[in-house]
């Protein structure tokens, strides 16, 4: 086993291999922006890749990232270097498992880039002796890089796949079949309204079943709480169904045919209620899922969420926001009123952040005061309406304490709009910078 730690990529940079590295990089460096062009160019042509690399704004970003990994992982190392190339080359890996990119991709990679280093070592004018060695060191150092980062991916996406499945399987059966109630309903009355119009001769709404409360709800949430996949996958053939059928319904086909269209419209529909009655009678015997003080999702369910999130918004060219929501002077009224008073407080603002959200939004406890709401298929102004309301509604509250005494409260919002790039981290904190400017500004307020 001593044998093959010499091969770790923690080991590879000895005092033999640094002055070797020193030699190598005067002539790779200037090469880099080739090694980039060419893997990109490459990866570009390929279907089963160009999906992950399409988007300028993340095309322009990898390509920097791309040039600036290069650098950091041939450049000569001393031991403290060393310590932070490993951190450096981990966190590499755990953001190719929040962005999902497959390790197939980076294993071409970093088959491409080898042999565009290996042309640029050989064609040099180094002897016949360093040019082996060379090459022998660019392939040591890139297989060290990438077992590091495979192995924080994996360990990433393990842990992302762990708290899927706690969300799934930690519901509160409760608290799910009030939703399901509550989707029911709004697909009854969506659906009651459609036949009116028909029938009635009046306007048919010609807006699609997913552009509803009912739709954005099985499109964004239900696949994470759906407790077996072929159901889920019958609620959407149904619902693709019902929107064909909506489509037809619009061409106000009259006689055996329109009602024909019509029946199928709504046993279509009736099914996808039936489909969700059953989720929610097989989920009664879950456990509860949210923080005990809040009744906000726990912070450890928001990766496999905001991954799904980030998918779907890449595939349909929609958008999402996230706000970040902050209890302003929060310590000062835990060190004044004591924690009791804290509690009650955080209590409070979660509730109202609950009642004001939509049906299709999640709002998770992100830290001590400090709320995230992820808000599918909102625009950054939708968002900013939705802010100003929890804002308004906690600025209005009085919370009254057992010494007859009372308080009122406020919080500061941050918001920031998906822009197309595929590591959500990117989009929190830049709702987090947000936050930070409202705080600056005097608080009680939102900046985006």
């Amino acid at each position: 086993m001593k044998k093959l730690t010499k091969y770790y990529y923690g080991n590879l940079f000895t005092p033999e291999t640094n002055a070797l590295l020193a030699i190598m990089l005067p002539i790779l460096t200037p090469a880099m922006p080739h090694y980039v062009h060419t893997f990109y160019s490459e990866l570009m042509d390929d279907e089963s890749t160009a999906r992950f690399l399409s988007n300028e704004l993340v095309e322009h970003r990898l390509t920097t990232e791309l040039a600036k990994w290069l650098a950091q992982t041939f450049a000569p190392k001393t031991a403290e270097e060393m310590v932070e190339s490993l951190r450096f080359q981990q966190r590499i890996g755990e953001v190719h498992a929040r962005v999902e990119i497959p390790m197939s991709l980076v294993n071409s990679a970093m088959t491409i880039i080898k042999e565009e280093m290996f042309k640029t070592m050989v064609s040099s004018d180094l002897t016949d002796r360093e040019k082996v060695r060379s090459v022998v060191l660019i392939n040591r150092i890139l297989d060290g890089a990438v077992s590091l980062i495979n192995d924080s991916y994996l360990r990433g996406k393990v842990q992302n796949e762990r708290s899927t499945l706690e969300y799934r399987g930690a519901s509160s059966a409760h608290e799910l079949a009030l939703e399901i109630e509550r989707v029911k309903t709004s697909l009854y009355n969506w659906m009651t309204r459609k036949m009116v119009c028909y029938f009635s001769g009046e306007e048919i709404f010609t807006n699609s079943v997913y552009a509803n409360d009912f739709g954005l709800w099985i499109k964004h949430k239900f696949p994470l709480i759906c407790s077996k996949p072929e159901r889920y996958e019958k609620v959407i053939n149904c619902l693709d169904r019902a929107d064909i059928l909506r489509e037809r319904l619009n061409e106000r086909k009259t006689g055996e045919e329109g009602r024909k269209e019509m029946s199928d419209f709504t046993e279509t529909l009736n099914e996808v209620i039936w489909l969700l009655t059953d989720e929610a009678d097989s989920s009664l015997a879950k456990e509860s899922k949210q923080d005990a003080l809040t009744h906000l999702l726990e912070r450890r369910f928001l990766n496999p969420i905001l991954q799904q999130e980030t998918k779907l918004a890449i595939q349909s060219g929609s958008s999402y926001a996230i706000i970040m929501a902050d209890i302003d002077n929060f310590k000062q009224v835990n060190d004044q009123y004591g924690h009791q008073v804290g509690d009650q407080v955080l209590s409070t603002v979660s509730k109202t952040i609950k009642e004001k959200i939509r049906l299709t939004d999640y709002a998770f406890r992100y830290g001590g005061e400090e709320v995230l709401i992820l808000t599918p298929e909102l625009d950054l102004q939708g968002a900013a309406d939705m802010a100003e309301r929890i804002r308004r509604s906690v600025e209005q509250q009085h919370i009254q304490l057992g010494n007859e005494q009372g308080i009122n409260i406020t919080v500061s919002f941050g918001i920031a709009v998906f822009q197309g790039h595929p590591d959500f981290l990117h989009l929190i904190n830049a709702a987090d910078e947000k936050l930070y400017e409202a705080k600056s500004a005097g608080r009680n307020c939102i900046r985006y």
